[in-house]
């Protein structure tokens, strides 16, 4: 009993001490990169070799609708680095692109209710991943809002993505919520210029599509219909 209580205090601190990550914002690359410089060159040789890695790629593709996922994974000292994770989508509204946020599609307290319920349930029966809501003895039973913000869109599902420690372990992620566009019907906003691109998007078959790489990706033909390839 006394060993499970220790793990479960280990384990919310790691909750804590990750989520505060989230604060992290990936818009100075350039200060990320001098920030890892300066305190690299005062470690010791022991706790080398160094990396940081950023990707930011293409979930959704189109003329209207635009959606990437970007991600950065810092190792600096020991005993371990740091990682964040970012979504931006983009819809083209009266002729320029403008980032939509989950604000925009979750406008009411009911929908905003909505998604974190969903999200939570998800996490602890549904979600393929073994994640702090997981098991006979969850770290976690409710799910803070205030971790709903990174998300992306393809052509099926919302992706929702959770920042290390704040849902599951940093090893294991990203973590993920994919909630089906079916599902979001009556629990959204759906006069969002996002909602409405995105769905006139889709049934043009004018895009591509993959959210993990080496996923199917979906793209227009010349006939119109869609074709289906592997990367």
């Amino acid at each position: 009993m006394r060993i499970q209580y220790l793990i479960h205090i280990v384990g919310m601190l790691l909750v804590l001490v990750g989520c505060k990550d989230q604060n992290k914002i990936l818009d100075d690359l350039n200060g990320i990169k001098k920030g890892f410089l300066d305190e690299i060159v005062q470690e010791d040789v022991i706790e080398s070799p160094f990396h940081i890695g950023y990707t930011f790629r293409t979930v959704f593709f189109s003329k209207e609708v635009v959606s990437l996922f970007g991600e950065i994974d810092v190792y600096n000292h020991l005993p371990h680095g740091w990682k964040y994770y970012e979504g931006k989508t983009l819809c083209k509204i009266d002729g320029r692109f403008r980032e939509i946020t989950l604000d925009d599609l979750f406008k009411t307290s009911s929908q905003k209710e909505f998604l974190r319920k969903y999200c939570e349930e998800n996490l602890k029966c549904e979600n393929e991943q073994s994640t702090y809501f997981s098991g006979e003895n969850p770290l976690l039973t409710v799910l803070d809002r205030k971790h709903l913000h990174a998300f992306v869109v393809d052509c099926q599902f919302l992706v929702l993505i959770f920042q290390p420690y704040c849902v599951g372990g940093c090893g294991d992620g990203p973590f993920i919520v994919k909630i089906p566009y079916e599902q979001l019907k009556g629990h959204w906003n759906s006069e969002s210029s996002l909602v409405i691109n995105l769905e006139r998007v889709i049934s043009s078959q004018s895009f591509t599509s993959s959210w993990e790489q080496g996923e199917w990706i979906y793209r227009e033909k010349e006939n119109g219909k869609i074709e289906s390839s592997r990367q």
